[in-house]
């Protein structure tokens, strides 16, 4: 795997931790707690960070497998 596909993997690899972290976060109690407004930021974020994703994998797709 090429050095810059492999950082487009761990670059999505990552952002998706965070996005399942932050998912996890809004179906919390403790997100119930937090101000209206800062649930619709971190609603907003969560919706930008899914479509990020979804574009990491789609530049993936492009590359193609590996070969050797």
């Amino acid at each position: 795997m090429s050095t810059f596909k492999e950082r487009l993997l761990e670059e999505k690899e990552q952002l998706d931790e965070r996005l399942t972290k932050l998912m996890l976060f809004q179906q919390s109690d403790a997100f119930d707690g937090i101000a209206p407004i800062q649930m619709t930021i971190l609603n907003i974020q969560a919706n930008a960070m899914a479509t990020y994703s979804q574009c990491l994998l789609e530049r993936l797709a492009w590359l193609g497998p590996e070969t050797k």
